[in-house]
């Protein structure tokens, strides 16, 4: 919901290994994984992530401190983050296909079925704190490991996520109360940006010259309708 806010708003798709930005007027999309039921479903739990994402960034944390917030959903964004990651595991390898094994199937269950989430399955959300302000970018799913544990690890709009597919607990990363399965009360972790993967090579993929030349245009313009406006 936040790639695009404004109208006639574009963005671009950078890849570390291509020297040359793609201009998006959406973001990746696959229109031939979901039918409408199950896009529908899907919609659901992006719908409450994202409105819980904007309750979260207007709470005012500096990095290493814990937002905790009640009346939280914790399926719901563990349905949500499985969603997300099931879709990458099905689409095609040029919108950047990933592997999980079995978990392809358990995640489709966890997010299209509605049945109980098995304990394999978790997931936890950190909030990125930038020094100049709210940054929006985006980085697609991709399998990662945590303390010998595996997880698929993406960023959405400034904050982390990363869902846990694996047998074993999550071991000492966060505290035990930020693992959200099952419960009702959040409880969110907030990361200096300096020391977040995502947001480092953000930064560095925003100083290339194309970029910035890009983001200027775009700051230009929107400075001129503005004005007329």
């Amino acid at each position: 919901m936040e790639v695009k806010v404004d109208r006639g708003e574009q963005h671009l798709i950078v890849h570390k290994g291509n020297p040359r930005p793609k201009v998006s007027h959406t973001g990746v999309y696959d229109r031939d994984i979901l039918c409408g039921d199950c896009d529908n479903i899907l919609g659901r739990y992006e719908s409450y992530a994202f409105d819980l994402f904007r309750k979260i960034r207007r709470q005012q944390f500096s990095g290493g401190k814990v937002i905790s917030m009640d009346c939280v959903d914790g399926d719901m964004l563990v349905r949500f983050a499985s969603g997300i990651a099931w879709k990458y595991a099905v689409t095609n390898p040029d919108r950047g296909r990933i592997d999980i094994g079995p978990y392809k199937d358990t995640l489709r269950m966890v997010a299209l079925s509605g049945g109980q989430i098995p304990h394999t399955v978790d997931v936890t959300i950190a909030r990125i704190v930038e020094l100049d302000g709210d940054v929006y970018y985006y980085r697609t799913p991709m399998p990662d490991r945590k303390e010998g544990v595996n997880v698929v690890r993406f960023c959405l709009g400034g904050f982390l996520i990363l869902l846990k597919i694996d047998k074993r607990p999550p071991g000492n990363l966060l505290p035990e109360e930020c693992w959200l399965r099952g419960r009702k009360k959040g409880a969110f972790v907030t990361l200096p940006a300096e020391y977040v993967e995502e947001a480092i090579l953000h930064d560095e993929l925003a100083s290339r010259k194309l970029v910035r030349q890009f983001f200027g245009k775009m700051r230009e313009r929107s400075s001129r309708q503005s004005q007329r406006g």
